[in-house]
């Protein structure tokens, strides 16, 4: 009689400090299946993207595309309006930079 074979799966997390690829405005609306006012609020606020004065562009990279899932999901589950979520999005971002701070401090 054989013993079970036991599975365990490793979940892998590559992070890069730099964002290789960016997404036009029309990308990040298709792929974020958002409205283009929710996502130029958010643009506005300073949250998302970065403007290409020279084409007079919006780009966004694969973070706001991961935020603008976070906010889709506030809205959608939660029932939060823009300015709510631009101030969850900002004490996030906050907590998570407190986070880094806290862990780069050597232990005493």
């Amino acid at each position: 009689m054989s013993e079970p074979i036991s599975t365990r799966l490793t979940k892998i997390v590559v992070r890069s400090q730099q964002e290789s690829y960016t997404y036009t405005e029309q990308e990040i609306l298709e792929y974020s299946h958002l409205e283009q006012p929710f996502v130029l609020y958010l643009f506005e606020c300073g949250l998302i993207g970065s403007h290409d004065s020279a084409s007079q562009e919006h780009h966004y990279s694969e973070s706001d595309l991961l935020l603008l899932r976070r906010a889709q999901r506030l809205q959608r589950d939660l029932d939060i309006n823009l300015e709510g979520i631009e101030v969850i999005l900002r004490l996030l971002a906050r907590i998570e930079e407190l986070q880094r701070t806290l862990s780069q401090r050597p232990e005493s």
